[in-house]
């Protein structure tokens, strides 16, 4: 399962309920930020956007969504969700229609049902713990009552958008044979697993699809980009040293750890990619893939020798083959991309950075006592990343990160 780089961009119509929305997106490991206005710029993985409009008029809730859309042009998603309230109160066509018009979508899907709270969709009507919706206390509520339950009227109050009810197992060929016209789909779910089918069926139309949905929506999405994430680990051992080289050793007790032996001279004479799909071959195997350098004391020892011959400085002599070993990784990770990376050597690992197009890194904690670990900002590679300097660490240093990989992220 191959997400892209999972950009989040959420958009909700009051404060909690931005908050709501956002920290099932943290649990599975994402940055998040909740913005009360758009324009400055965003390096979380999950943007938030308040837009504080449930009270407002239809037409004013409308433009104060298109304006901030406008202002968050630059965070682009690939996935798109209008945070709504459970019991549908605020603007639901309006809001709706102004963010399919923004992002260009021509399909909305809209799951409102939030089963542990009690929040079910039957036949295209909202009930709360088994009463339908006008028969609460949220039909009159004080500021946004809500007159209906059924959920095509009330999106009809502010939309002449056409809608169609029907359950989760049929979404996937109601998206498929889709055509030019804008729609609204209507899904019921009781069960959080109606939720988790909606978003499984939504992820290969993501880009111009918005979902519509609450916290139980959100908690579907952030499911699916946890198992996304999840997934073997590559290692790219740079470092030459003699702790690194005994770290490597030490995996040769782990069952699912394949080793990648190269030589650098290849890096004067051979395109990446052939290494590069020897990786990826590892990793769809399902298997930890550690990526080292052939130890060669003679070569080691040599490199004066090598430099000469080449005409280059030390130098550029380990910048050259750190490049070349960067471009391999970043091909390999397009080719299959693995749940997390371990960068050993900290001449490898801002080249791998570079490679993948990042513009710096956000630490968010520590594997192991010399193993820090985070994302890199900007660029291609989302996921997590972990880097240790070449010579620090005991023997099982890699080992206790590839332990740390399976039991955290469950692969």
């Amino acid at each position: 399962m191959n997400d892209g780089n999972n950009q989040v961009l959420v958009l909700a119509d009051d404060f909690t309920g931005a908050n709501d929305a956002g920290v099932s997106l943290a649990e599975a490991g994402m940055s998040v930020e909740v913005a009360f206005s758009a324009g400055q710029p965003s390096t979380a993985r999950a943007l938030i956007l308040n837009s504080d409009s449930r009270a407002m008029s239809a037409a004013a809730a409308a433009d104060k969504i298109t304006g901030l859309l406008r202002g968050a042009a630059r965070f682009v998603p690939h996935w798109q969700v209008k945070k709504i309230d459970s019991t549908l109160r605020g603007n639901l066509g309006g809001e709706l229609e102004a963010m399919m018009a923004a992002h260009g979508c021509r399909l909305a899907v809209v799951a409102p049902a939030y089963p542990a709270a009690g929040r079910h969709t039957r036949d295209g009507r909202c009930y709360v713990h088994g009463v339908a919706l006008d028969q609460t206390e949220f039909a009159s509520d004080p500021k946004t009552p809500v007159s209906r339950a059924e959920i095509s009227e009330i999106i009809a109050m502010q939309s002449r958008l056409p809608c169609l009810t029907l359950n989760a197992a049929r979404l996937p060929e109601a998206l498929a044979t889709a055509g030019e016209e804008k729609r609204v789909l209507i899904v019921d779910a009781w069960e959080d697993s109606h939720l988790d089918q909606v978003i499984d069926a939504v992820a290969p139309h993501a880009r111009e699809t918005l979902l519509v949905g609450s916290a139980g929506l959100c908690e579907a999405l952030a499911r699916r980009l946890r198992r996304s994430e999840q997934g073997p680990l590559l290692a790219l051992v740079g470092s030459m040293s003699e702790m690194a080289q005994r770290q490597v050793a030490a995996l040769q007790a782990h069952s699912r750890v394949r080793k990648i032996e190269i030589d650098v001279e290849q890096a004067f004479s051979r395109s990446p990619k052939e290494e590069a799909s020897r990786i990826a071959e590892v990793l769809r195997e399902g298997h930890h893939c550690v990526v080292t350098t052939r130890p060669n004391n003679a070569a080691r020892h040599g490199i004066e020798a090598q430099c000469n011959e080449r005409g280059l400085s030390r130098a550029a002599y380990g910048e050259h083959i750190c490049a070349w070993l960067a471009d391999v990784t970043a091909q390999a990770v397009a080719l299959c991309p693995p749940g997390a990376l371990y960068l050993s050597g900290g001449d490898v690992a801002i080249a791998v950075a570079h490679a993948l197009g990042a513009t710096g890194f956000q630490i968010r904690g520590r594997v192991a006592q010399c193993v820090p670990y985070g994302h890199f900002l900007g660029g291609r590679w989302s996921r997590p990343v972990m880097t240790k300097a070449g010579g620090f660490g005991t023997d099982t240093t890699l080992l206790n990160v590839v332990n740390f990989i399976e039991e955290k992220l469950s692969v």
